[in-house]
């Protein structure tokens, strides 16, 4: 069996269990590095989210429950802005 230094564990609602990789609303990511299955820490947990708000969508990753990036994607415009759009009440 192959050490890995850097592991990543996928919890996504699109899998029942642990497994890579595509994603509808959600996924949560554990990051772990070390030497190996035996000596592995958890550095962070990195969050994706996709939510529907009329035309719009946004998408909003975190780290540690810490958001770093959202964007917003029009479904009628096919457009993406990363600036919250003026007529989205949320």
């Amino acid at each position: 069996m192959r050490s890995y230094p850097i592991w990543n564990e996928i919890n996504s609602c699109l899998y029942k269990g642990n497994q890579s990789f595509g994603v509808k609303d959600h996924s949560d990511i554990h990051m772990k590095v070390g030497q190996g299955a035996s000596h592995s820490y958890e550095l962070c947990t990195i969050r994706q989210t996709r939510r529907e708000y009329g035309d719009w969508v946004s998408f909003c990753v975190f780290i540690d429950d810490k958001k770093v990036k959202q964007g917003y994607f029009n479904k009628k415009t096919k457009q993406f802005t990363r600036r919250k759009p003026n007529n989205l009440n949320i």
